[in-house]
């Protein structure tokens, strides 16, 4: 029996836990709390910051597992790197990980290797950041290494860059510095994929709507072959040539871009798959292909059957929606609608992270929306249909 060491313990890990043990793996699993909710589903369980890297190396050097892996969460792509560097095993790299976890550093990579990004400066303070407001009237400042949105806002004069810079620069890990960069309209895409001996090989496709409150976090995204207006091959086309480029070995891949002018203009690339159970459930449901087989056996050195994605035919009829819910802000009285969540035909996942007496706020950052949930099917008009149903009958009141 080989053993896998998952960094990071939270609900989006669950899944790749429980996908290692039914592969026959011994899973150790370190994450912050000691009630991690991944904890349960692990053989061994270590309480460790997925940001104190001499932490984790201890713990790995307690077990000496075969294989260091995570999924769904971008501050543990470092320290998995590390890990596997200081372990002898399978991994991406250290200056790899850096690339795809430092938005700075892959900004310039993209600059370098002509892949198209938005016009930014790295910033320590706001008058570093005031240069390109002055320049384009409207920006994002966000961290260099944070995720779900934290720290990430919309800038359109001075008084908003002072309000909100203190709180971006303290959402990046490495440095005390962040991101000033020219905002790009237009709409927003996810696109998740494997890699496979520095081989991508994309597998799904979506188009975001974002919340009216906060138009940097998602409340909505929807999952088809192609679309009507965009060229979903064209992004395929650039997601690969970047992620090629980047020579990242194996793993799995989230990347989001804007459309404009014609062109997809990277605005992150992850050495990782999609949160929210994005790799987990929505991945495989629209490729057919297990990414968690490939994500392991190849961490593992385990020989894996690359035919499967090379002859591989996309189904085009599948589709699928990821809707969080957009309760509104209030104190709850009480939560409506979970026996529909639980029962519905097409459910492929929800979370419901609210009980009587939350306070509720428009989410800040992802991480702070109340739950979602994600159906799937063949009929795109239908499951739209079915969604909106579900919005009808999932609901909270509050206490007036």
């Amino acid at each position: 029996m080989k053993k896998v060491m998952v960094i990071a313990g939270g609900d989006w890990q669950i899944e790749l836990i429980k996908k290692a043990k039914q592969m026959g793996n011994y899973v150790i699993c370190s994450n912050l709390y000691e009630d991690s909710p991944a904890f349960p589903y692990a053989d061994a369980c270590e309480v460790a910051d997925v940001l104190d890297k001499e932490r984790n190396l201890e713990i790995a050097k307690k077990y000496m597992p075969d294989a260091v892996i995570s999924d769904q969460s971008d501050i543990a792509v470092p320290t998995v790197a590390y890990l596997n560097e200081k372990l002898g095993l399978r991994g991406i790299g250290t200056e790899r990980a850096d690339i795809f976890t430092d938005k700075s550093v892959m900004r310039k990579f993209c600059k370098e290797n002509g892949i198209i990004v938005p016009d930014f400066k790295l910033c320590k303070s706001v008058s570093d950041a005031q240069e390109m407001l002055d320049k384009y009237h409207k920006i994002i400042i966000k961290p260099i290494d944070s995720q779900s949105s934290r720290g990430v806002f919309t800038v359109t004069d001075t008084k908003q860059l002072v309000e909100h810079c203190g709180e971006t620069i303290a959402y990046s890990n490495r440095r005390n510095e962040f991101l000033a960069e020219e905002y790009v309209d237009g709409a927003e895409f996810t696109i998740d994929g494997v890699v496979v001996n520095k081989r991508h090989y994309p597998l799904c496709i979506s188009v975001k709507e974002m919340y009216e409150q906060n138009p940097n976090v998602s409340r909505m995204q929807t999952y088809t072959y192609s679309h009507r207006v965009y060229d979903y091959e064209l992004l395929r086309q650039t997601n690969k040539n970047l992620i090629e480029k980047t020579g990242l070995p194996f793993g799995l891949t989230h990347s989001e871009y804007k459309f404009c002018n014609g062109k997809y203009y990277l605005i992150e690339a992850g050495a990782r798959g999609g949160g929210s159970n994005l790799s987990a459930k929505i991945v495989p449901f629209m490729s057919g292909i297990d990414n968690y087989y490939f994500l392991i056996n190849q961490a593992l050195g385990n020989p894996v059957d690359e035919s499967i994605l090379t002859n591989l035919q996309l189904p085009k009829e599948k589709c699928v929606i990821m809707r969080f819910f957009d309760f509104g802000e209030g104190k709850v009285q009480s939560v409506h609608g979970r026996d529909v969540l639980e029962n519905h035909s097409n459910m492929l996942d929800f979370q419901l992270n609210v009980q009587v007496g939350d306070e509720l706020k428009n989410p800040k950052y992802g991480r702070l929306r109340p739950g979602h949930f994600i159906i799937g099917g063949e009929d795109f008009e239908d499951l739209k249909k079915q969604a909106e149903n579900i919005l009808e009958k999932v609901y909270v009141t509050f206490e007036k």
